[in-house]
């Protein structure tokens, strides 16, 4: 399997073309999953409007790579790949862990015009404060949080799909650190599960920290996973709709 200085630049490709683009959006998966995932959630989206998935290593089209990158790596390779891409309106989408990374290339500069989060810890400073402080400590808590073992990382008796999760836990572990003094000036939405078990509904007003733009918090019914449930994908669309109307008003034909 290639190692992370072997990664080709490869971190994004086009879920869904649109002949007629006035708009984009470009989607951030949570931990463990591959941009794929995402293609039914946002079929709904009207046919002017492109969607661009990011997909870290070892899943879907580039699972032929170790499961692991550092959050500079991952940063640098998704923003020169978007920043090559036609203008266009476009909205940051990231779920969980793609909300952090969302967060992150957005800071860099990388063509994003508003940045919608669902199911995603507004940085380090909103969590709790560990019972056993250090990282190795803190980690192995977000591990056992998605039952994987304290030392997932060198287990080699996990499933491909476990080694995903726990590199990119151990990814989403570095961003909640790192994202914590950026700020952006663009309108950010957050969204999140009224029965979220891993990420508290009353942390969603802190992600106002991150910029001095406009900042919309909204509730849904349902847990970690609420946009793949049918009542949960309409909430979702709409807020995606409104963040697109309001950074290009007109562009995303309804």
């Amino acid at each position: 399997m290639a190692s992370p200085s072997d990664d080709s630049d490869d971190w994004t490709h086009v879920l869904r073309p649109s002949a007629h683009r006035t708009a984009r959006i470009v989607v951030f998966p949570h931990a463990g999953a591959g941009a794929q995932r995402y293609a039914s959630v946002l079929a709904g989206l009207p046919e002017t409007v492109e969607v661009v998935g990011v997909t870290l290593p070892g899943r879907e089209r580039r699972a032929g790579l170790a499961p692991r990158t550092t959050l500079t790596a991952a940063v640098t390779g998704i923003r020169r790949e978007l920043c090559v891409l036609a203008p266009a309106p476009t909205v940051f989408y990231g779920h969980s862990l793609g909300g952090l990374l969302a967060l992150a290339v957005a800071h860099t500069g990388g063509h994003c015009d508003g940045l919608v989060v669902s199911c995603s810890q507004p940085g380090a400073g909103s969590r709790p404060r560990p019972e056993h402080p250090g990282p190795a400590a803190e980690l192995a808590g977000i591990f056992a949080r998605h039952r994987l073992p304290a030392d997932a990382l060198r287990d080699p008796s996990l499933s491909p799909a476990q080694q995903a999760l726990a590199q990119d836990l151990a990814l989403a572990r570095e961003a909640l650190h790192t994202v914590e003094p950026l700020r952006l000036t663009v309108p950010v939405t957050a969204l999140a599960g009224t029965e979220d078990p891993l990420v508290a509904p009353g942390v969603l007003p802190l992600w106002a920290r991150f910029t001095s733009g406009p900042v919309r918090c909204r509730l849904a019914e349902g847990g970690h996973f609420f946009p793949f449930t049918p009542y949960g994908q309409g909430v979702l669309l709409e807020e995606l709709l409104a963040s697109l109307t309001a950074a290009h008003p007109g562009a995303p034909a309804r």
